[in-house]
C-alpha cells in the first residue's frame, strides 16, 4: 500500500475545492501543500502517513526544552501574515518582522532605532502619527486605514496596540481586497441592471459549472421549468462539441481570469438547439472565485 510518503505537490486553495477527490487521490502518493495567495496554509496527507508521522515525532520534552518567551514570539511574528513594528516611546523602530523587512524594502538591521516616519508616505504620516501616539497615551487597541504609495500598494490596514516598551502596529496591504470589493459591487450593479431587460437571461453558477439559479425565460426556451435545470451542469446541456470549449471557458475565468464571452449552443428539450452567446463573470467571495454570473442573449449569427 502506497503509504504517503513521495515527493509533496502544490495546489492552490480555489484548485482543490473545485477538485478534491483528485487531489485526495494524490494524496496517498505524497503530501499536497494547499497555498492560499501564494502563501502555503494547510497539509493534505494520508491517514498512513499522518500515523507514521507522529509515531516518528512523539517524544515528551524536558523542560530545559521548552522555548524562551522570547523565540516562541520571535517565531510567531515571523509566521503571521501582517508586517509588524515596534516603536518605543520615541516612536523609534525596535523591532520588525520578515514581512515588514519585505514590504518597506529593508533589512531589520538596518530599520531598528530609525525614526518610523522614515518608512512611510506622507500621505499617511500625519494619522499614523496622531493614531501611535494615542494608543502609547492610552494604552487603547486602535484600528485605521491609511494610504500607500509603494508599488502595487495603495492601501494599508494598520492595527495598532501596546507593546512592552513602547506600542506595536500590524500592517496589511488591503489593495486587493479594496479592489475586489469595488468589482463585486460592480457585478451588484451590473445584475441588477441587466434583471431590466428581457433580452438578457441571466444564469448562476457555483465553481463546479452547476448552475445554482436559472432565468425562467430561458428555461422556457428551452423546455424545461428551472426546477427541472438546476443541478444541472451547464456544459451538460450544451452541444456535445461545444462542451470542451465551454468548460475551459468557465475554468478559464474561474482561475482568476477576466470576463469573457463565448458561443455555443444548448440543447432543447424536444431534440432542437438553441443558438446563444453568453457572456461570463466570476462571483468574488473572501477574496477567492466563488462562483461565476452568466448573462445570455440569442445569438441569430449562429448557423
Amino acid at each position: 500500500m502506497n503509504n504517503g510518503h513521495g515527493e509533496p505537490s502544490v495546489v492552490t486553495a480555489g484548485e482543490i475545492s473545485r477538485n478534491f477527490g483528485q487531489w485526495q487521490d494524490r494524496a496517498l502518493g505524497g503530501p499536497v501543500i494547499v497555498t492560499h495567495h501564494g502563501r502555503p496554509r494547510v497539509v493534505l496527507v494520508s491517514a498512513d502517513y499522518y500515523s507514521t508521522s507522529k509515531e516518528d515525532h512523539s517524544f515528551h520534552p524536558r523542560e530545559d526544552d521548552a522555548p524562551s518567551f522570547e523565540t516562541g514570539q520571535r517565531a510567531i511574528l515571523d509566521h503571521v501574515t501582517e508586517a509588524f513594528m515596534a516603536v518605543n516611546s520615541q516612536l523609534h523602530i525596535t523591532a520588525v518582522n520578515h514581512v515588514f523587512e519585505a514590504l518597506v524594502g529593508h533589512s531589520a538591521s538596518q530599520l531598528v532605532g530609525r525614526f518610523w516616519e522614515d518608512l512611510f508616505p506622507a500621505t499617511a504620516r500625519s494619522l499614523m502619527d496622531e493614531q501611535l501616539k494615542r494608543a502609547l497615551r492610552t494604552g487603547e487597541t486602535l484600528e485605521f486605514e491609511a494610504p500607500g504609495d509603494a508599488p502595487g500598494v495603495r492601501r494599508y490596514s494598520f492595527r495598532a496596540f501596546p507593546y512592552p516598551g513602547g506600542v506595536a502596529v500590524l500592517i496589511q496591504n488591503r489593495t486587493a481586497e479594496r479592489e475586489m470589493q469595488a468589482q463585486l459591487n460592480q457585478a451588484r450593479a451590473l445584475d441588477a441592471a441587466l434583471s431590466m431587460l428581457p433580452q438578457v437571461m441571466v444564469l448562476r453558477l457555483n465553481v463546479r459549472g452547476v448552475l445554482t439559479t436559472i432565468d425562467p425565460g430561458l428555461a422556457k426556451l428551452l423546455g424545461f421549468s428551472a426546477d427541472e435545470l438546476v443541478s444541472c451542469r451547464l456544459p451538460d446541456i450544451t452541444r456535445p462539441r461545444d462542451r470542451a470549449d465551454l468548460t475551459a471557458a468557465l475554468e478559464a475565468v474561474l482561475q482568476g481570469g477576466r470576463p469573457s464571452q463565448i458561443a455555443t449552443t444548448l440543447l432543447v428539450k424536444d431534440g432542437g438547439e438553441l443558438a446563444v452567446r453568453i457572456g461570463l463573470a466570476s462571483v468574488i467571495r473572501d477574496l477567492v472565485p466563488d462562483g461565476l454570473v452568466a448573462a445570455v442573449t440569442l445569438d441569430s449569427s449562429q448557423a
